[in-house]
């Protein structure tokens, strides 16, 4: 292998270890028009607690021309602002959209995906 093959795998190794376990799960199980539901694999419920954590990258058609592109999507129980921001924490870029739910228990928060974290949905996404 040479330098130049290296280097994007090195790049990816790099930006692994900054994404949390829950949004390396986003990335790899993104919403589309055809998901109902999050996948399971992005969503977090405490044991013996009423909490749950969902995060997920929407790229649907309907969220890229409301939000201008894709975003990321935490969804908390209980509506905690802080939880949702962490869940948000070291991606996407700009500013912090409030969505509010149809349900008041459940705090819903979005920011504009990168576009080094598009890059990162492979095929899932095309601009």
């Amino acid at each position: 292998m040479n330098a130049d093959e290296a280097r994007p795998r090195q790049q990816e190794a790099i930006v692994r270890k900054r994404l949390t376990a829950m949004q390396r799960q986003a990335l790899a199980h993104p919403m589309t028009e055809s998901d109902e539901r999050p996948d399971p694999a992005c969503i977090w419920r405490a044991p013996a607690e009423d909490q749950s954590k969902v995060l997920t990258c929407d790229i649907d058609d309907q969220t890229v021309a409301v939000f201008g592109g894709p975003v990321w999507h935490a969804s908390v129980c209980p509506p905690i602002r802080r939880q949702a921001k962490k869940l948000l924490a070291g991606v996407g870029e700009g500013v912090l959209f409030e969505e509010p739910g149809v349900r008041p228990d459940i705090y819903h928060l979005r920011r504009r995906m990168a576009r080094e974290d598009i890059e990162l949905l492979g095929g899932g996404y095309a601009q």
